[in-house]
């Protein structure tokens, strides 16, 4: 075999080379509840934004980097696949250094090597992939959810503009019967006054309706 051929075929400079070129990054973590990694590709910091060297030097857990809603989904695939002798894929969100948060696509393994203390494969080794189209997705329903606030609290600032109208309404209802025949016009008005306030309800309670049904549809 020549010296090319040789390279060609050098595990560490093709585990270097793919590292770099994709979205995401290659792993062997412990099999552990905290999923501790062994040894991180390069592409890790760029998508963490955490220094993969200090990850594994000070054995900090992947499973910190996880959303935590999220977390119980991915212990559970893992186990899963590690019962049954095959692969987990799961997608799940990850926090990165900055705070925000990523979607991610994970594709693994349990490792040809056994723990002889469990009977377990001593490693997990596996790529995670970030799903920008879902990270994008996210971004813009997180957006739109934002809007929904400001319509709701729009929504309710009407409400409180309507009990007020109401209170008048009741005002200008006494002031008619105390001023009998000569309180007519206070009557037309609280008439006008409430029903003007009972419209105004019946369109906050739509609006109400309506955003319930659009924040079931973007939740993610």
């Amino acid at each position: 075999m020549t010296t090319l051929e040789a390279s060609a075929f050098s595990a560490e400079d093709f585990l270097r080379s793919i590292g770099v070129r994709i979205d995401g990054f290659m792993y062997r973590g412990y099999n552990s509840n905290d999923y501790a990694m062994v040894w991180l590709s390069d592409g890790f910091a760029r998508l963490t934004g955490h220094d993969g060297s200090a990850f594994i030097r000070n054995r900090t857990g992947f499973a910190t980097l996880i959303v935590q809603e999220d977390l119980a989904k991915v212990d559970a695939a893992v186990a899963d696949a590690l019962a049954r002798g095959g692969n987990w894929q799961v997608s799940y969100r990850i926090r990165h250094s900055s705070g925000k948060i990523l979607y991610v696509h994970e594709t693994g393994g349990g490792s040809a090597t056994i723990n002889p203390e469990t009977g377990q494969p001593a490693f997990l080794d596996g790529i995670i992939l970030e799903a920008g189209a879902l990270s994008r997705l996210a971004e813009r329903l997180t957006q739109g959810s934002a809007a929904l606030d400001k319509v709701d609290s729009a929504a309710a600032d009407i409400r409180t503009t309507l009990k007020t109208l109401r209170l008048l309404a009741l005002n200008a209802r006494i002031e008619a019967a105390r001023a009998l025949e000569h309180g007519s016009g206070f009557g037309v008005v609280a008439q006008e006054m409430t029903s003007l306030a009972d419209q105004g309800e019946a369109v906050t309670n739509r609006m109400s309706n309506e955003l319930t049904h659009l924040r079931g549809a973007i939740a993610i």
